[in-house]
């Protein structure tokens, strides 16, 4: 695979875990030693009969790429494999669709393993006892992301609360829904990292693909705190989001910096965006021009009202008395000439 693409093919599955340390970013390598690293991951030929009897018909291709804080790989395995984890546990989360053939998953506590294919996702955290077993002839496409990440999200979304580790539901529908829409996700990062001249190079790109990910797998897919996001979600707005819009009504005739709203708001500005898009829909920035339009309107239809329509708009932070009019019509259904003219 061309791009931006590691690419190496394993004969013995057994040398998967030593040949993946050496392409493992520099976050991952920082959490745990490549002894750790090295003894917590077991990769094994499911049938050792046929390991055994002929060796040469294993053979497992990875086309690696580090991205951000994310590890995207392709991996294709000939004959059935078996991964097993052990003790130190890496703290990542996969997510796994796949292209070609099944793998079953089998979580730390027993329970029904989850059976992943093409139509059904997978995601989970490395843990201790944890096993995937794939079938004959598969190919599937992974993205490791930091648990630490999804945390981070998360907090975010519940307004600074402290969270704990994030447990998914294994299995996703893969071809219905936010499983779909993670499924394309992921694709179109395969297709574009196959591009040496991808914009993913760029890092605020990274940033907000990492941002939209975890985004949609948080609010999109079930785990341990979707019931809390649902709760948060039908109760009345945090009050960093209150507070924000409280300041920007107090000054909306003064020029507003995202820096300021979120100082105003008590909260970090990716906490204010988040909360602004989960609890109104839209951005604080967005807001701040409603305001700005209502308050220029109120000025247009006061009777008394004797200012030009271009102070009007200039006083109220809309500099471009066109792009000012076309946003009033939008929202009033007519131009401000109109209101103007029929206020008496």
């Amino acid at each position: 695979m061309p791009g931006r693409f590691t690419n190496l093919e394993v004969r013995d599955p057994k040398l998967i875990t030593p040949i993946s340390w050496d392409l493992l970013p520099s976050w991952e390598k920082a959490v745990v030693d490549k002894r750790g690293f090295v003894n917590s991951r077991e990769w094994a030929p499911v049938d050792q009969r046929r390991f055994r009897i002929e060796p040469e018909s294993y053979r497992t291709e990875y086309s690696i790429a580090n991205i951000g804080r994310l590890r995207a790989h392709r991996i294709v395995d000939s004959l059935a494999t078996q991964l097993t984890i052990r003790s130190p546990a890496v703290h990542v989360v996969r997510i796994v669709v796949f292209e070609r053939g099944a793998a079953r998953f089998i979580l730390p506590g027993g329970g029904e393993p989850a059976i992943a294919g093409l139509s059904v996702g997978a995601i989970y955290s490395d843990e201790p006892s944890f096993q995937a077993v794939s079938s004959d002839g598969d190919s599937r496409l992974m993205l490791t992301l930091p648990a630490g990440l999804l945390r981070q999200k998360l907090e975010a979304l519940l307004d600074g609360g402290q969270v704990g580790s994030v447990a998914f539901q294994p299995a996703f529908d893969a071809i219905r829904g936010a499983g779909a829409t993670i499924r394309r996700m992921l694709a179109s990062l395969f297709t574009e990292l196959e591009h040496s001249d991808s914009l993913l190079t760029n890092e605020v790109a990274i940033r907000s693909y990492e941002e939209h990910l975890t985004l949609s797998l948080l609010l999109g897919l079930r785990h341990s705190y979707s019931e809390l996001l649902l709760r948060q979600r039908t109760a009345a707005a945090p009050a960093n989001v209150k507070r924000a819009e409280e300041f920007m009504r107090a000054n909306a005739s003064s020029a507003l910096t995202i820096e300021a709203i979120a100082n105003a708001g008590g909260c970090s500005i990716r906490s204010l965006q988040l909360a602004f898009r989960r609890f109104r829909g839209t951005t604080p920035m967005a807001v701040l021009q409603r305001i700005r339009l209502e308050a220029a309107r109120v000025e247009i239809l006061r009777i008394d009202q004797a200012q030009s329509l271009t102070r009007i708009a200039a006083e109220h932070g809309f500099s471009n008395p066109s792009r000012f009019a076309q946003l009033f019509r939008r929202t009033y259904g007519a131009y401000p000439s109109e209101a103007f003219r029929a206020r008496t």
